[in-house]
């Protein structure tokens, strides 16, 4: 797609019209003349020639779920680096339960439980199902889109190899390579490595979103001598039998039985601090997908049974040619 068009529909990358940002850069809201809009992410750093970022975008193209969001085109000029989605008009996970935008309302907890167990699904089916399997490495709340049945989208998958720069391990964890502050698995600080548990554990880090109603760097329940993230409050009330005060004031226990205190249980598995006790992300789905059975949210499209489950941390490490 050409930089004019793009330019042209965002007004020159106007702040007014970013819906979202992160480490590999800024999502922006695209209105064309025809009144169709697109979203626009405008990325940072890349240091990939034309021809090898052509090529990227020509396998990312050809990965296609439910659960993601649609890549509709690209944009390569000079240093700009652009891609082009489906627009999610009901925006950010992070921005509803966090209630970023005046006028939003609590997310009920069945609707909450949707998106849940639809994200977990799209990302078992990218490490598990996906030709080339794909590590998302920067999972977070603000990676999954809305549509306009709140719907999730994945994005920004794929976008480690991309935004990964050329020199040293060392620096692509330090320029942020392996996803926000508040969902980083703890082993990266170490081990410098992405693997499916990192993966699994920054989503757990979602469904805690999800499930307690904060955020994932500053927990507003705590007590004020509390200067933890949200996996360390989770782990003190846990260690203190006090889980249950975890859960979102927003959320009645009335209306939806046990089933947010065993949507907490496997957020907490999902957290544990040695990669090897987490559950695969196929595990995961299949977890949330028992808890949801009643509300019927499945569709016939499930994933496939994974060949790999005994070893899952094989899986290679982000599109493979």
């Amino acid at each position: 797609m050409r930089l004019s068009d793009l330019m042209k529909a965002t007004n020159n990358f106007s702040k007014d019209h970013i819906i979202g940002s992160e480490r590999t850069g800024a999502m922006y809201r695209a209105v064309f003349g025809d009144g169709i809009s697109l979203m626009v992410k405008r990325l940072q750093d890349t240091r990939h020639s034309e021809k090898e970022f052509a090529s990227e975008m020509a396998t990312l193209g050809n990965v296609k779920h439910r659960n993601l969001v649609p890549l509709l085109g690209f944009c390569v000029a000079k240093k700009e680096r652009l891609l082009v989605y489906k627009h999610m008009p009901n925006g950010t996970l992070f921005d509803r339960l966090h209630l970023v935008n005046e006028g939003d309302k609590p997310l009920e907890w069945p609707l909450r439980l949707k998106i849940g167990i639809a994200a977990a699904k799209g990302f078992a089916w990218l490490h598990h199902n996906c030709n080339p399997r794909i590590i998302h490495r920067n999972i977070s709340s603000k990676c999954i889109l809305l549509d306009t049945d709140f719907e999730p989208k994945i994005s920004d998958f794929g976008l480690a190899r991309l935004m990964n720069p050329v020199d040293t391990h060392l620096s692509t964890f330090v320029n942020g390579e392996f996803g926000d502050l508040g969902y980083v698995a703890p082993e990266y600080a170490r081990t410098l490595v992405a693997t499916p548990k990192g993966d699994v554990y920054s989503f757990g880090v979602v469904l805690l979103e999800l499930v307690t109603g904060q955020r994932p760097t500053f927990v507003a329940k705590a007590p004020e001598s509390f200067k933890g993230n949200l996996v360390e409050w989770i782990t003190e009330l846990s260690n203190n039998s006090m889980l249950p005060d975890a859960v979102d004031k927003n959320l009645s226990e009335k209306d939806c039985g046990g089933e947010v205190f065993k949507f907490l249980k496997v957020a907490c598995n999902c957290v544990v601090a040695a990669p090897k006790e987490r559950p695969t992300m196929f595990e995961v789905y299949q977890l949330l997908r028992a808890i949801g059975e009643r509300y019927n949210f499945t569709t016939d499209d499930e994933i496939m049974i994974p060949s790999d489950l005994g070893n899952a941390d094989q899986i290679e490490l982000i599109v493979a040619r």
